[in-house]
């Protein structure tokens, strides 16, 4: 279903401050999905298997289901959390609070040096950035030697945009907001020109398929995995 507040944004903005107060503001009700919170809980349980910081910073945190999911784990000590939206956040701290968890309003070029994290993480914000090679220099900073960088975002070589392809047409994005989606290979070399070494990546969710799209959620996210050239969300892990 289209949210009314993106109905209302026909071309890409670099500052979507404006776009996600009005998205959580007005579309509540469809932007949460226990479907999605599914998903969610996917990512990070995968993401889990193949690292576990004690320390995590996650950049534009959004509504907080990812904080508290992750504050839940037993090695996890600290989830700091920020976010240039003041909707988003006020939504974050009434509905997704946890001790371990501390969320603030602003930008990642304001995050300090000094801190260094174990894990700096991002969900479904990179595709976002007009700018990825400043983003990723900056978390070269907040994150620990031998510490990792996670981005959580769409796969460009989705099962949809592989089927564009044999039809002849260019890959497409999923949303007006996005600048730019990724492969696991071009996230790996934007990285890699930043200081960051290539460590893993996984993929999960598969969709854009009528006989696909018939089977179980649970079934599509475990295929996605399976099949991570043509899952429909990919997680690329790099190492400080």
């Amino acid at each position: 279903m289209t949210m009314s507040v993106q109905s209302r944004y026909q071309s890409y903005v670099s500052d979507q401050r404006q776009f996600f107060d009005e998205l959580i503001t007005e579309d509540w009700d469809s932007y949460k999905s226990e479907l999605w919170d599914q998903t969610r809980r996917f990512e990070i349980a995968e993401l889990f298997k193949l690292i576990q910081p004690r320390t995590i910073i996650d950049i534009g945190c959004g509504v907080g289901f990812h904080d508290q999911e992750m504050a839940k784990y037993p090695f996890v000590t600290l989830v700091d959390a920020i976010d240039p939206s003041v909707a988003s956040i006020e939504k974050a701290e009434q509905h997704f609070p946890h001790p371990k968890v501390t969320r603030w309003v602003g930008g990642f070029d304001e995050l300090s040096s000094n801190k260094k994290y174990d894990l700096a993480i991002s969900f479904q914000v990179f595709e976002h950035l007009n700018e990825p090679e400043r983003y990723l220099l900056k978390m070269t900073e907040i994150v620990s030697p031998e510490g990792y960088v996670a981005i959580v975002m769409p796969n460009r070589t989705r099962l949809s945009n592989a089927l564009r392809r044999l039809r002849g047409l260019e890959p497409e994005l999923l949303d007006v907001m996005h600048f730019r989606e990724y492969s696991v290979s071009q996230t790996y070399d934007i990285g890699k020109k930043c200081g960051l070494t290539p460590f893993a990546s996984f993929g999960y969710g598969l969709h854009g398929h009528k006989h696909i799209d018939r089977l179980s959620w649970s079934t599509r996210l475990k295929l996605g995995r399976l099949l991570p050239s043509l899952a429909h969300g990919i997680c690329v892990i790099l190492k400080n």
